[in-house]
């Protein structure tokens, strides 16, 4: 009897054994034969992308061709647009056709998938040979359109004859191209379809013949039923997680973790739409995006590992989120979809709700600590390569800047309340527009950034129009930022001097040269971002006899309207071409002695001039003067406006323009050594500012800026303005 009971079970072991083994069998053949077809559908979706994208390159080429051709005709020169649109697409078609013979990826693409090479079936190999024997002769005309700096009329002319006469043919063979690739995908389907099909009836088998070996444990399976039920309620209340289930028109199911609610932070129960409950919590875009996302996971061809990218609840931002004392603070939650089936539908969404805000603060730390130690590396080697006695002069600067800054504001802190301290916002505005300066033309990116983070908090007071002493305790923060910055450069310097061999002789520098250290650089930077061309002609000789007070005002002055000119006074390549101008624009500095112990800075920019009606709307947009007011004002009033502070015409502001506050330094820098400015602008044609100083007396302000000078009411005295 024994033995006979030994022999059932091993008999129910070896059974179950064969069960599950033909079970993993099946799974494992259908899991590789899925993954190979996938790959196969995949390939012939990309193959279909590309030939469709050469198909609609066909036609772009032939109509930016013949809306260059209608340009030349009407006497302008062919549209730069429709010139690169003609190179890319070119360009794409070749690419193409070089992929199908060849395999591989696009130049540039960064798409993960290349094309197989195998995938490429005789028909569309065949039809490859075809368009590039008509696309060679096609692409040698509009190489030769596109291979002089203008466009050769009679190129274009052969190159859309020789387009016409052969776009039709192409055309039929570029959708017969497109037809073959979507063939294989349907084939792939097919095939993927049929093995799903057959695994899924072996898995049926098999679990019939497993569910007629197990029906006599039904009843143990049926207590073991009760028990895993119990189960998943332990896990609905103990799981961390908000999980449950949605059905098709988005209603919450019967079934929920007891952790949802305090997830959400909001009541969440069933039968609820889940639509209308994150109507509060998300921008109106997101909420309509899920609501798509939703549809496309509940219909039958769309599979859910190809769109998981798409979801708009990834670690999103939600509204109403609180710390747990009622305060306010920015909640991210991350909601994840998975299907649950029955057959070949979707009958619900497993919907798994977790709060990603802690994640997605620490991934934001990380990624801001990762930048802000890469850019402070590059600009401590930055460093190195400038002059150790310069950056150490500046740095003396700064620290005497800062310290002075710093006794204002622990004065205006003490006061708190009774005075307006508007022009204290604008005095120190200046001080620290000054330093961000001489940063930015000494590549010290580090003081240009605290710089112009400081300039953001001083924008806003001086904008907000009254100023009372503690609206300015915060600016604190920015000072200490600045004292450390220069204590660490400075540190960093101490550190290399050790290491260097001080018995190697530095070359001799000039004041004039130094009084110019980085300008070009700083010149080549903002056109670069401006998207111009500039070039500096330096003729600074009389610098060299010039105390140190004047030559450091002047190198201030100097970097005030070199970022001016650059910014406001060059136009764009393109504009200048327009205009008959070379391409590259150029600013002048040039000094000389003119008696009476005076010199003379002249800065010129062969730009687009001073326009007094765009002035004009500058000012009107500020706010700060209405139009009736403006009209009563006279072109060389207008003009001398630019001179006060907050005015500016810059469309937008940014680290080089927009504040309105560098003309405003440049006078300060001129009244606090009695100096003059005259100034001469012709719309389209040229600016030039004219500064004379006396070198005799010298002022006791401190280098770099003077922005602690008497303000002085502009008068009439002091400028000579041309149109």
């Amino acid at each position: 009897m024994q033995q006979t009971k030994g022999n059932t079970f091993w008999k129910r072991y070896f059974i179950l054994v064969v069960a599950v083994s033909l079970f993993l069998i099946i799974s494992v053949a259908l899991i590789g034969a899925s993954l190979l077809l996938s790959g196969r559908i995949g390939q012939g979706t990309h193959a279909r992308d590309l030939a469709g994208g050469e198909r609609s390159a066909s036609q772009i080429v032939l109509r930016s061709m013949l809306e260059m051709q209608q340009d030349i005709a009407a006497g302008r020169p062919a549209s730069t647009e429709n010139s690169d649109a003609l190179r890319q697409r070119s360009d794409l078609i070749s690419n193409t056709i070089k992929l199908f013979n060849e395999g591989g990826k696009m130049p540039g693409d960064d798409n993960p998938t290349a094309l197989d090479k195998g995938i490429v079936s005789a028909e569309m190999a065949g039809l490859n040979r075809e368009i590039a024997t008509i696309w060679g002769p096609y692409k040698g005309h509009i190489d030769a359109v596109l291979g002089g700096e203008t466009v050769d009329p009679v190129a274009l002319a052969r190159a859309v004859d020789y387009g016409r006469a052969n776009n039709t043919g192409l055309f039929k063979l570029l959708n017969k191209q497109v037809s073959a690739s979507q063939a294989i995908t349907e084939q792939a389907n097919r095939q993927l379809s049929l093995a799903q099909t057959i695994g899924a009836a072996l898995i049926v088998l098999n679990f019939l013949f497993t569910a007629l070996v197990a029906f006599r444990r039904l009843v143990a399976g049926d207590r073991a039923v009760v028990q895993s039920r119990k189960q998943t309620d332990d896990i609905l209340a103990t799981v961390k997680e908000g999980l449950f289930l949605v059905t098709s028109d988005f209603v919450i199911g019967s079934q929920m973790s007891n952790s949802l609610p305090q997830i959400m932070q909001r009541k969440v129960e069933p039968g609820m739409n889940l639509i209308e409950v994150m109507r509060t919590m998300v921008t109106p875009q997101t909420l309509e995006a899920t609501r798509d996302y939703l549809g496309l996971l509940f219909g039958k061809r769309v599979k859910e590992n190809l769109v998981a990218s798409l979801n708009p609840l990834s670690e999103v931002p939600v509204a109403g989120g609180s710390d747990g004392r009622g305060q306010l603070q920015s909640r991210y939650l991350n909601f994840q979809f998975n299907r649950v089936q029955e057959s070949e539908d979707t009958v619900y969404l497993l919907v798994t709700v977790s709060d990603a805000s802690e994640r997605v603060r620490l991934t934001n730390e990380i990624s801001a600590a990762k930048t802000r130690t890469r850019e402070e590396m590059e600009a401590l080697l930055r460093v190195l390569s400038r002059e150790s006695s310069e950056v150490r002069l500046f740095l003396h600067r700064v620290g005497v800047v800062l310290e002075r800054v710093n006794d204002d504001l622990r004065q205006a802190a003490a006061r708190r309340t009774g005075t307006d301290y508007s022009e204290l916002v604008n005095a120190i505005f200046r001080d620290v527009h000054s330093l961000k300066s001489e940063a930015a033309a000494l590549s010290l990116d580090m003081i240009e950034a605290l710089a112009h983070t400081f300039e953001v908090d001083l924008i806003n007071l001086r904008d907000r129009g009254s100023v009372e002493g503690s609206d300015m305790v915060k600016m604190t923060v920015h000072l200490d930022d600045m004292f450390e910055c220069v204590a660490t450069i400075r540190d960093f310097l101490d550190r290399m001097a050790g290491n260097r061999d001080v018995s190697v002789p530095q070359a001799a520098v000039t004041p004039s040269q130094r009084a110019v250290e980085g300008w070009n650089t700083l010149a080549e930077r903002i056109a670069r971002e401006q998207g111009k061309q500039v070039q500096l002609d330096l003729q600074l000789q009389a610098f060299d006899r010039l105390p140190g007070e004047t030559l450091n005002a002047l190198r201030t002055i100097g970097l005030q309207l070199l970022r001016n000119a650059v910014v406001h006074g060059i136009e764009p390549a393109a504009e200048r071409q327009a205009r008959a101008k070379p391409s590259v624009g150029t600013v002048s500095f040039r000094s000389e002695d003119v008696g009476s112990r005076q010199v003379e800075l002249v800065v010129r920019d062969d730009g687009r001039g001073l326009d007094v009606a765009r002035i004009r709307a500058a000012l009107s947009a500020s706010g700060r003067y209405g139009i009736e007011q403006l009209e009563t004002l006279s072109d060389r009033d207008v003009i001398m406006k630019i001179f006060e502070p907050g005015v500016s015409t810059a469309e937008h502001s940014d680290r080089d323009a927009g504040h309105g506050i560098g003309m405003d330094l440049v006078m300060k820098q001129v009244r606090s050594l009695s100096g003059t400015i005259a100034l001469s602008t012709k719309v389209g044609a040229y600016t030039e500012f004219r500064i004379r100083l006396p070198v005799a007396e010298s002022k006791p302000v401190d280098a770099g800026n003077g922005a602690h000078a008497p303000a002085l009411p502009a008068g009439p005295a002091d400028f000579q303005l041309t149109f």
